[in-house]
């Protein structure tokens, strides 16, 4: 989005005035923030899924029977394999010959999170 914003800076005929330019940045900027609160919130909602299926227990639970209480009965394995199927199945992961290759949307949103995470400080 801010290349396209640069983009149009610059190709858009016309006069250029900072406080637009700098006014335009400045929403842009919030979108994005909005973006990842957004997704922080899908996020977090999964975590929280798997806090609440760990105070569900009411007691102290090994990694197997916390990932069984959330999965419903699944093990480690089946869990991953929800996880995976998400994965694959958003176009961000590819499986050919056995093996776990991200795709270019993958890649373009991995590198999409860790650029919005370092903007704001959380990694």
């Amino acid at each position: 989005m801010v290349v396209l914003f640069v983009i149009a800076c610059i190709a858009i005929p016309g006069p250029r005035h900072l406080d637009d330019v700098v006014s335009g940045l400045l929403l842009l900027a919030t979108a994005m923030m909005l973006c990842y609160v957004l997704f922080s919130l899908l996020a977090w909602g999964f975590t929280l899924t798997l806090l609440t299926a760990l105070a569900r227990a009411g007691s102290p639970l090994t990694l197997e029977q916390w990932a069984a209480a959330y999965m419903r009965g699944g093990d480690l394995g089946t869990f991953a394999h929800n996880r995976l199927k998400l994965l694959i199945g958003s176009g961000m992961v590819m499986m050919a010959d056995g093996k776990l290759a991200p795709t270019a949307k993958g890649l373009a949103v991995a590198h999409f999170v860790k650029f919005v995470r370092f903007s704001t400080g959380l990694g």
